[in-house]
Order: structure tokens, then sequence, then C-alpha cells
């Protein structure tokens, strides 16, 4: 009896001894899990802030890294290669990674990829000599988040995946908590409206391929209102890429979008010979973008929300409530006019001016709502900087929702979640509730 006392203690003491080194070894995993999510989401905040940056009074560094696979590439090779800073876990699982780039040294990349891939016209050489005088601050900053999940978010930069390397072990993927406590309708629902919005995107992306030195794909879908009807017809075939990504703080899922880049060939050929009717654009004009385009694919990824009806039901039940402006579309709507407003290259110009208009009447708009009784979007974001640069970002990443002519003017309305603008602001919040007043 004593031998088998003996025994069952020994056993006892073996299992609780495996138990607590297989909690050890899960503990250890979802740092690691944390961490490599923190990792990815700097990576993609940084990128967001230098897509974001303004190279002239028409161009962004997004819209100039649509130019080329190989600026593309260039710039996303300079993001890759920025040092992360020491990561901090917390007590619920997070992990936060921060990161900084100054300025400068993002102009002298951009001039450096200029020099060697650019061949359009309307960025010139100079116009990164005024990026510092236009941007106040001389360091970009940035603070990623990650929660214990194995799934990345989408959109990073290229190659940083397999920077990150594998997970550590395999991890069941699961829903976030914060998805749990609204319906599986309603999370059905903005994964619907994060694959329309990815469409969209890709009408963006697909419109900014250069057919010749003065000509891009938007200027050829101006000509025709069948056109631009059979091209967003066409984008409704785009196919979804991996899971959707579940943000763990906020209600906004991400969904990536796909259509190769032969079947946009095609379809752009298609539309030519059957609608174009003026002399700008060629035939063997199309044929040279199989030597332009590198990449396989267009991609994009597209954010929705919930339906109002439903964030207002999830805000009943969080503390403090979430800001109203955070359950609809945030819009500005803006007006634009050309001399030659009767010819498609006219009300094209006309579009852009108008398209401008509007985004700086949305950051106004954004910079004044309201986080709390006392406090603005533009007060946070001059309390802390890197706010102040994601939010620029946001609104590069604007999207038109509607573009409308009359006789004598463009009038183009853009807008960006509500719901997007709160997830700069709540990881903020968020950081400053984990570390406690005064840290």
């Amino acid at each position: 009896m004593r031998i088998q006392g003996a025994l069952s203690i020994a056993l006892l003491a073996l299992l609780t001894t495996a138990a607590a080194s297989a909690q050890e070894l899960l503990d250890e995993q979802k740092k690691l899990l944390a961490k490599r999510a923190a990792e990815a989401d700097a990576y993609r905040k940084l990128a967001e802030a230098v897509y974001g940056v303004q190279i002239n009074s028409r161009t962004y560094v997004q819209d100039f890294v649509a130019e080329s696979d190989e600026i593309r590439s260039g710039v996303d090779t300079f993001v890759r290669g920025i040092r992360l800073g020491t990561p901090i876990w917390y007590e619920d699982g997070t992990c936060e990674v921060p990161a900084e780039v100054t300025v400068a040294k993002v102009v002298e990349t951009l001039r450096s990829v200029h020099k060697r891939h650019y061949k359009g016209d309307s960025v010139k050489a100079e116009d990164f000599e005024s990026i510092t005088r236009r941007i106040e601050k001389n360091v970009i900053k940035v603070i990623g988040m990650g929660a214990p999940r194995e799934e990345l978010p989408p959109d990073l930069p290229e190659g940083v995946i397999e920077e990150l390397g594998p997970p550590p072990g395999a991890v069941k993927p699961s829903i976030p908590d914060i998805w749990l406590q609204i319906p599986s309708q309603a999370r059905l629902m903005a994964k619907r409206a994060a694959e329309v919005d990815a469409q969209r995107r890709l009408a963006e992306r697909i419109k900014g391929v250069r057919l010749t030195a003065h000509t891009q794909v938007r200027d050829f879908v101006a000509e025709s209102d069948v056109i631009t009807t059979e091209l967003d017809a066409f984008l409704l075939g785009a196919r979804e890429v991996g899971r959707p990504y579940y943000h763990h703080n906020e209600l906004i899922v991400e969904v990536r979008m796909l259509i190769p880049t032969e079947q946009v060939i095609t379809a752009i050929k298609r539309l030519h010979s059957r609608h174009y009717k003026g002399d700008d654009i060629k035939g063997s004009d199309i044929e040279k973008i199989t030597r332009t385009v590198i990449k396989k694919d267009f991609e994009a990824v597209g954010m929705g929300v919930p339906r109002p009806s439903y964030l207002l039901q999830y805000a009943r039940t969080t503390e403090p409530e979430l800001p109203d402006w955070t359950r609809a579309a945030i819009e500005a709507e803006g007006e634009g006019t050309d001399p030659a407003m009767n010819t498609p290259q006219g009300r094209l110009r006309a579009a852009r001016a108008a398209e401008l208009d509007a985004r700086r009447k949305l950051a106004e708009r954004i910079a004044g709502l309201q986080i709390s009784a006392n406090t603005m979007v533009r007060d946070f974001a001059a309390q802390y900087d890197h706010i102040s640069t994601l939010v620029d970002a946001i609104m590069v990443d604007a999207l038109v929702s509607q573009t409308r002519f009359t006789e004598q003017t463009a009038i183009v309305t853009v807008q960006v979640p509500g719901m997007r603008v709160w997830s700069v602001v709540n990881d903020e919040l968020y950081r400053q509730s984990l570390r406690g007043p005064g840290e």
C-alpha cells in the first residue's frame, strides 16, 4: 500500500509538472504570436505612413508607387529594412512594438527609386526637396500592436511575411472576443462591405496603370460611361485571397481581393476594341502593359464595419460609449472645373481637382471630430506624433464614393469609415489604459 501511495504521489507530481510545462509552452507561444502580430502591424503602419507622404500638390507616394512594380518593390524593401524597437508585453497578452524613421531617409529613398525606375512626368526630381518643408515633423513614428493570434493583417509590404517567419506552432483560428458581442449576421455584413471596398480599391489600382508616357487607364476609362460600367462589372469577378482579418480591439474586418494581371489586360483590350473612339491610345500601347507590369496579380485590401444599427447595439454595451461618428462613413464633397469641360480629358482634370478639394475638406472634418467632451481628433493628434502620421495616411486612403458632373463643374464625394479613424484613436487609448496613469 505504501508503494502504491508513493507511486500515486510521484505520478501526480509528474502530471502536475507536465501540465505546468505545457502551460509555460503555451504562454510562450502566445507571447511569440503577439510579438509577430505587433511587428507585422508596425510594418504595415510604417507603409501606410510612408505611402501617405505628399510629394507634390497632386501626387502622394501611394500614387507614385502605382507607376511601376520596381518603384513599389523599392519602397517596400526600404520599409522592410526599418529597424523595429524593443517589444513590450502586457498582462492581458498583448504586445506593442515601436518603430520610427526620419523623413530625410524617406526622401532619400524616394529620390533614389525615382532616378532608377520612374518613366512618367508628373513627379519631378525637385518635388522631393519640398517634402521636408511640407512635413512639420522630422521623424515618422508608429507603434505596432498585436494579440496572440496566428493570422497576420493583410496588405503588408512585400517580403515582410518572409521576414517574420512562420507562426510558433499551430494555433486554431478564432474570432476575436469583440466580434462575439454582435450577431453573426452583422459579422457577415461587415465582411461583405470589406469585399465591396476591396473591389473599389482594385479599380483605383487598375486605373493607375500607365498605358503611355502621358496616359493612364483612368484616362482611357474617362472616354466613355460604357467603358466605366463594363470595367466595374468586370471587377465583380475578383476573388478573395486567404481568410478575413478581424481586428481584435475594434469592429473592423479586412479582406484581400485579387484579379490576375492577364485578365485585366484582356478586359482592357476588349473594352478598347469595342468602345474606344479616340486616337491617343493604340492597341499596341495595351500590349506593352505585359512588359511594364511585372506582378502576376492585382491585389487590394478592403475594410468593412457592421451596419450602424449593430454598431449602436455594441456601443450600448461598452464603457465608455463609442462616439456617434464611428457608426457611419465620414464624407466630404469637393468641386473642380476645367476650361475643356466638354471633353473627356477636361472632365477628368476637373474630377481630379474636385477630389483634392474633397480630401482637404475631409481632413478638416476628421480633425474636428469629438473624442470626448473636451478633446477633438486634432488635439489628440497634436499630443501624439504617431497618431498625426496615421491620420494623414488614412486621409490618403479615403475612397471616392461618387463622381458627378454638371455643365461647368465636377463634384466628387470621398469617404472613410468612421470606425477606421476610431481604430487609430482607440489603439492609443488602449495603450494608455495598459500603461496606467503617469507612465
